[in-house]
């Protein structure tokens, strides 16, 4: 009954979820496990008619109520309710009874278990069948006479000790595909788990203590026990699961509460010494970072979104500790840093690209140490986009061209490249802004976002960079672009198409509207077992709202304020140029 529960997998637990989920389940459990067992008796009293009424009742009731609380299927919900009343009637006839044991025995497993896994689709579905069935013999053990069960039919004895190895292995297998076999297992969920493990070993412990003498006082004693581990079981779906415990050296995605707010909090490169933490620009309230030392405010960076901190960290377990500015409320972040050493690049002016690779890996499930960092090398491929895009400034007659860069080696690299195009292609180049030359910016993003602003400014008293505004591929981010009205980059890739938008999306999706960037880019597809090998085109970008287009799932146009995950919010990107040759 798809839908039938989705209150109970909040964020929180949906107390009135749980509790009408444990009476759904548990009745019709008892009530099909009555009717699975029937044919083993030869007739039925008025105490086990009773106990199929009362369990069908509460069974029924509760699938009927979930129709207005929870919002289900209504007919679903409806024809539960009808099989569950039919069982107590149909308890007079074996077979019936049997087959409508069945099909309750088939809807708790589908209630149960519908949406996840195979692997706990299995599981859930080996426990529900040996809990049915252990119900529906301790119904049979306290309301039917020894002299009306069948004799040789059915041995108490050894199925009793077979279905408790099934439930204690079960809860083992339980607490391996939850992966919090750890020290997780002290929060809520944790111990709710370990509830389902100990009632499995007291119901295994009781089957081997009780085997002498009548059997079927097993399941009259580990009836209780069963229940506890059927309830738990119930319910586990509905209280939050814990957080991924921090991963030494892999780069820490985590969310903490401040003041009410739920804050996704990013530290790279999670190592001893020097970490970066990012905030998203979904983050209202100004934050203030601590980790053990003097507290740092989360402030802004050009050319980048959200806040950021840099802090120092110990090596091993620590807190990083966030606190609204000038309150009071505060929430911590797990950290684990062991005892790596450090990544050059990860901090300082360029940390947050290289925290944009971090970020692109942990989004596409990828947990795996921040080795290196963009800014450290100039890659092939870039240098090589760099060398088309001097060779098209040329062919549209620009006489010379202005190299800005840093002091990071990928820049001092990209600048060597640009002037050594450049000079093969008879142009000369330069360092200061001229009205007459096209401007190619080949450093980090907040050095790019600085001189477009300090270009835009200065537009207004004159003219400059006639032949156009041109970005190094990895400068094509957001908050560098929509610095100034316009700008172009030699991209292997389509921004517009849908594989950069998905990405987009993935992104903002989790990490409170963050943007794309290129090198995200890159570490996404290549943890998805993908690659961008499309020839060198120009794009550029401007801050226009043009070119409406619709994509399945998306609310609205590629290019203005709605959907989220694009490239160039509230403006335009379109190709400029056909693929590049040097």
């Amino acid at each position: 009954m798809s839908g039938m529960h989705s209150g109970t997998g909040v964020a929180g637990v949906d107390a009135a979820g749980l509790l009408l989920r444990v009476l759904l389940l548990g009745g019709t459990a008892v009530a099909a496990g009555l009717g699975l067992l029937r044919p083993t008796v030869r007739v039925t009293g008025r105490a086990t008619t009773w106990t199929a009424w009362a369990a069908a009742a509460a069974g029924a009731a509760a699938s009927l109520l979930s129709i207005p609380v929870l919002d289900v299927n209504g007919t679903v919900a409806v024809l539960h309710a009808v099989l569950l009343l039919a069982l107590p009637i149909a308890l007079r006839w074996p077979t019936p009874a049997a087959y409508l044991g069945f099909a309750l025995t088939v809807l708790v497993v589908v209630e149960s278990a519908l949406g996840h896994s195979p692997a706990e689709f299995f599981v859930t579905t080996v426990v529900t069948a040996a809990v049915v069935t252990w119900f529906g013999l301790t119904g049979i053990g306290l309301t039917v006479p020894a002299e009306h069960r069948s004799g040789g039919a059915l041995r108490p004895g050894p199925l009793a000790l077979a279905l408790a190895a099934v439930l204690v292995v079960a809860a083992a297998v339980q607490l391996v595909l939850t992966g919090i076999a750890d020290r997780r297992l002290l929060t809520g969920f944790g111990a709710v788990l370990l509830l389902i493990v100990a009632a499995a070993l007291v119901v295994a412990v009781l089957a081997v203590l009780l085997r002498r003498g009548d059997p079927w006082r097993i399941y009259r004693y580990g009836a209780a026990a069963v229940a506890v581990a059927f309830v738990a079981w119930t319910v586990l779906p509905g209280i939050p699961k814990p957080g991924e415990l921090p991963q030494p050296g892999v780069p820490r995605l985590a969310h903490a509460t401040v003041a009410d707010q739920d804050v996704p909090v990013l530290i790279t490169p999670h190592r001893p010494g020097r970490n970066l933490v990012h905030l998203p620009e979904s983050v209202t309230d100004d934050i203030t970072v601590e980790a053990g030392g003097t507290p740092v405010r989360a402030q802004p960076r050009p050319g980048t979104s959200g806040t950021w901190a840099e802090v120092d960290l110990p090596a091993g377990r620590s807190d990083v500790e966030l606190r609204r500015t000038g309150g009071d409320e505060q929430g911590s972040v797990e950290v684990d840093t062991g005892d790596g050493p450090a990544v050059p690049g990860s901090t300082g002016p360029d940390g947050p690209e290289c925290a944009s690779v971090a970020l692109a890996g942990l989004v596409a499930g990828q947990r795996a140490p921040l080795e290196s960092c963009p800014a450290e090398a100039l890659a092939d491929d870039d240098a090589e986009a760099l060398r088309e895009l001097v060779g098209y400034i040329h062919r549209n007659g620009a006489p010379g061209i202005t190299v800005l860069g840093d002091d990071s080696p990928r820049s001092r690299h990209a600048a060597d490249v640009v002037r050594e195009a450049a000079a093969q292609a008879g142009l000369p180049t330069g360092d200061a802004p001229h009205p007459d030359r096209a401007l190619i910016l080949v450093g980090g993003w907040t050095q790019a976002a600085e001189h477009l602003d300090s270009i835009a400014a200065s537009q207004n008293e004159a003219p400059l960079h006639l032949y156009g505004v041109h970005l190094a591929p990895w400068l094509m981010h957001s908050p560098v672009t929509t610095t100034t009205a316009s700008s172009a980059a030699p991209l292997r890739f389509d921004p517009r198409d849908y594989r950069s938008l998905e990405y987009g999306m993935a992104l903002s999706e989790a990490f409170g509207g963050e943007p794309p960037s290129v090198a995200g880019f890159d570490t996404w597809l290549a943890a998805r077992g993908q690659v961008i090998d499309d020839p060198v085109v120009v794009y550029a970008s401007a801050k226009v709202d043009a070119m409406q287009m619709n994509m399945p799932g998306m609310s609205g146009g590629m290019h203005g304020s709605e959907p989220a995950g694009q490239w160039v919010p509230r403006g335009t990107v379109v190709a400029v140029s056909g693929p590049l040759t040097p």
